[in-house]
């Protein structure tokens, strides 16, 4: 299924889903090693990538701005329109073999979240 996809397909499959709630479908697109980096936190494996889905939950929108890719790696920025936090632009670089995701490095600006979670 994924196998035949190109990285920049499968990046862009698995942040729609996973924007959308839609976990099931999001971890089809990981591979069991998949090591993610973020501004507001690490996981490792499966579970711990697609558990992030505390930030997912808030998400009321998603809107690609743009994806890019080779066979191995893509690129993609998009902004996240969230419930709590308002819009998050987010650029992610992610590492895809065989199909799944690997690597996911994220970043955007967390200040809006550091404030709103701040006493």
């Amino acid at each position: 299924m994924t196998e035949s996809r190109k990285p920049v397909d499968v990046a862009t499959a698995f942040t729609e889903a996973w924007t959308s709630h839609d976990l099931d479908c999001a971890s089809k697109y990981v591979g069991e090693d998949v090591v993610f980096n973020g501004p507001m936190g690490h996981a490792e494996g499966v579970k711990g990538y697609v558990g992030l889905a505390g930030l997912s939950q808030e998400v009321k929108d998603f809107r690609l701005i743009a994806a890019f890719g080779d066979d191995e790696q893509a690129v993609l920025m998009y902004d996240l329109i969230t419930r709590s936090y308002g819009t998050l632009t987010c650029a992610k670089h992610l590492l895809v073999r065989d199909g799944k995701i690997r690597r996911d490095l994220l970043t955007f600006d967390s200040d809006k979240i550091r404030s709103a979670k701040a006493p």
